[in-house]
């Protein structure tokens, strides 16, 4: 999400916050083209996107698409600018599990991903610091086997987590370059 969202949103007109997200979100997506995550909706500031459905693939592989898209979306964060020059900066969550989607309802229909995975990386998102990616235990061991690359991460430690009680959490921090121990 985006922090201090709500403030800016109190200083911009309506159309300025719709068109700062709309030319922010269009460069995301672009990103979730390139890592082949999949763009489930976004929720005022939040852009929910899922790896691994609804195209299947290994939980390391899509560990390793989830943080990659991540990892670029906090460099794309870097250079974007709202139209009056100023920055925005965000917090990312992320958490691997099993999930279920499909539509609820009949007024609206809307798809949409449900599980206790969803809440848990939203969960990892609210607890994350501005422009840091943090990670659960399950995620973080699922990047240890990553295919395609290795990861950079840190270990935060334990963080109370609203509805879980205290779970122990990473940070993501880059890529490393080939070759590296």
């Amino acid at each position: 999400d985006i922090v201090g969202y709500t403030t800016m949103s109190t200083e911009m007109s309506p159309l300025e916050v719709m068109k700062m997200l709309n030319d922010f979100y269009g460069e995301v997506d672009e990103l979730a083209d390139k890592h082949r995550v999949h763009k489930v909706e976004t929720i005022g500031d939040a852009y929910f996107c899922v790896a691994g459905c609804p195209d299947r693939c290994t939980g390391p592989l899509a560990a390793q698409r989830i943080a990659s898209f991540a990892l670029d979306l906090i460099e794309l964060v870097e250079s974007f600018r709202v139209d009056d020059g100023s920055r925005i900066f965000v917090r990312c969550g992320i958490h691997s599990g099993r999930v279920v989607a499909g539509v609820v309802g009949n007024k609206l229909p809307h798809f949409s991903i449900y599980g206790d995975a969803v809440n848990t990386a939203s969960r990892m998102e609210s607890t994350s610091q501005k422009m840091k990616i943090q990670c659960s235990d399950m995620t973080y061991r699922l990047l240890r086997d990553a295919p395609d690359c290795r990861f950079d991460l840190s270990e935060r430690g334990e963080v109370d987590v609203k509805g879980k009680g205290r779970m122990n959490t990473w940070w993501i921090n880059g890529i490393l370059p080939e070759g590296s121990p």
